[in-house]
């Protein structure tokens, strides 16, 4: 039998022999291992996040906001953190474990109402104790968050946050939506959105920071690399009239059972685009409730045959080229043959002299042509390109298109055809912009979007847009002056009153994307006032069908959006206006 004795010296030997394994083993993580055991307890007790950078806005010529970011949240769980209500499980007492057992039903009765969400779907979420991460919601109000947070903390609940998820928000909702465009998972998805992109994001900052059961260590190591915020842009849009011409475009469109249409509104000095309206359109805030050829922006990413407003641009190069006058004749009758096709003009007639002034006022395609004859195609082609047909605006809106002029050797049928708008496309942008160039002295200056950008309310203005001279002085007025009488013509149509003006109407079929025509595209383009322009207006209709005409289609709304701007923008009235029609076939006398 063991005596009691030596039982006490077994057992003295057992515990000695455990304490040395333990102790080695404390020895080996403290002294041996103990840089690998504590960097492994930093980095488990270590959070790592970005720190979202504010995008910029996007703001009106007046500084009326167009797009901005709001500081809205993500609310997230972390389910293995309520279920022990913040504390490490072997510390819990019985209430500590009564009061986890039922905190997802508990937060879920406040979460869910506050959020507008599903109890039951909370509640699932909360009680996930293997993960330590659960979405909840997106983008809530950082009000709705701050309530939420008080309610859950007054009630000692642990374990739900927030994480910064700024929304984007379009106060004006549809005016300009095609121009400004939109965001989709945290990009620029449309328009200038997508396009500055880069400039308006930022860069995001950093935080690094310890943390523990009950939340971030107050003390602890703490990194902060601040985020730079993104830069805000402002537009030369007004959008007090962006909203009254996109509504009286879609109006018009309607009203003639129209497929879409266009209108710009610039400045025609300085190239800036005061209004850029498309129809139909769309609300920034939800693209997509609409169909998605309509987020896109027509003025610039649909190319169309100019029709006889490519008359304006054909009769300037000839009258900066010497090659006519206002009052030069041509003799022509009522068609002529361009390669195997017949062109004949709109209104019917047969041998007459008509002038320069008539071809472009009674729109006749057969004097068109046979002007342009005496000047070669490679010029007139020169012509073109020099007030930016043929080549893509620098407006920085996506999807933007450059058109077509024919090569230098063209075809002597497309040289006549491009004479009274055929066989060359354009973008609504680049027409606005050539005609402007005629309009403001025979000097091209690239149309502009961006007029300033800058941060924290300091705005710089954007470098002024290039500009060239592409005909003489003396031909851009003679033009004007031509477009003037144009308006005379058919002035109650068209006519603004108090002011000078001069337009020009034109009508075009529309490719089709099978080939051929399908529709077409009715126009006006116009200035005002006639002996110092200073706005331009140019609208488009397109219409499935080829009935109607610019001045029946187009012209109302032309008249509409004109009369608008003019005072708008201070526009002294004209003092005089002289509405003697000069003569527009030979031997005609002046009409008064």
């Amino acid at each position: 039998m063991v005596s009691p004795t030596r039982r006490l010296r077994v057992l003295i030997v057992v515990v000695a022999i455990v304490f040395s394994f333990v102790g080695a083993r404390a020895v080996q993580i403290q002294v041996f291992n103990g840089k690998a055991v504590a960097a492994q307890a930093a980095t488990d007790m270590t959070v790592a996040r970005s720190v979202p950078a504010v995008r910029g806005t996007i703001t009106g010529r007046d500084g009326s906001v167009l797009a901005l970011t709001e500081a809205t949240v993500n609310v997230v769980a972390d389910p293995k953190r309520i279920s022990t209500n913040g504390k490490e499980a072997s510390t819990m007492t019985q209430a500590d474990r009564d009061k986890a057992a039922s905190a997802p039903a508990d937060m879920a009765a406040i979460i869910a109402p506050a959020l507008g969400l599903d109890k039951a779907e909370v509640e699932t979420k909360l009680r996930k104790t293997d993960s330590q991460y659960q979405l909840l919601a997106k983008q809530v109000a950082a009000s709705t968050w701050s309530a939420l947070n008080a309610t859950l903390t007054e009630r000692g609940f642990l374990g739900i946050t927030r994480e910064s998820n700024p929304s984007r928000v379009y106060p004006y909702g549809t005016v300009a939506s095609n121009v400004v465009g939109f965001m989709s998972d945290g990009k620029g998805a449309a328009g200038l959105e997508r396009s500055l992109d880069t400039t308006l994001t930022g860069t995001p900052g950093r935080e690094i920071y310890e943390t523990s059961p009950m939340g971030k260590i107050p003390l602890g190591n703490q990194v902060l690399t601040p985020a730079v915020d993104g830069t805000d842009v402002q537009l030369t849009l007004d959008p007090d009239l962006q909203w009254m011409v996109e509504q009286r475009l879609a109006e018009r469109v309607k009203e003639v059972s129209g497929n879409w249409g266009v209108a710009i509104v610039m400045d025609v000095e300085t190239g800036e685009l005061l209004s850029m309206a498309n129809y139909p359109s769309f609300d920034s805030n939800n693209p997509g409730d609409a169909n998605a050829e309509d987020t896109g922006n027509r003025a610039v990413n649909a190319v169309y045959e100019p029709g006889s407003v490519q008359k304006v641009l054909t009769l300037a190069s000839l009258l900066d080229a010497g090659l006519t006058t206002p009052d030069t004749t041509y003799s022509i009758g009522g068609s002529i043959d361009v390669g195997d096709h017949t062109v004949k003009d709109s209104f019917t007639h047969g041998n007459i002299d008509i002038t320069t002034r008539g071809i472009l006022v009674r729109s006749s395609n057969v004097g068109a042509i046979t002007a342009a004859r005496s000047m070669s195609a490679a010029t007139r082609r020169a012509y073109m390109v020099e007030v930016g047909l043929g080549t893509q605006s620098n407006l920085g809106l996506p999807g933007g298109l450059s058109g077509s002029v024919p090569a230098a050797d063209m075809a002597q049928y497309q040289a006549d055809s491009m004479a009274f708008g055929y066989g060359v496309s354009v973008s609504a942008v680049q027409m606005a912009a050539a005609v402007a160039a005629v309009a403001n002295g025979g000097v091209y200056t690239e149309p502009s979007i961006v007029k300033a950008t800058g941060t924290e309310g300091a705005m710089n203005p954007v470098e002024a847009p290039a500009s060239h001279r592409v005909v003489s002085e003396e031909a851009a007025n003679a033009v004007v002056k031509m477009m003037e009488q144009r308006t005379i013509y058919n002035d109650a149509q068209i006519g603004i009153p108090g002011y000078t003006s001069g337009a020009k109407t034109g009508s075009a079929r529309l490719a089709s994307t099978s080939g051929g025509y399908s529709g077409q595209v009715a126009s006006i383009v116009g200035v005002a006032p006639v002996d110092d322009p200073q706005i331009l207006v140019y609208v488009l209709v397109a219409r499935p069908d080829t009935e109607g005409a610019g001045l029946g289609m187009a012209g109302p709304v032309y008249k509409d959006i004109m009369s608008l701007a003019l005072p708008r923008y201070g526009v002294t009235p004209s003092a005089e206006i002289d509405k003697t029609q000069l003569p527009l076939v030979k031997e005609e006398e002046p009409r008064r």
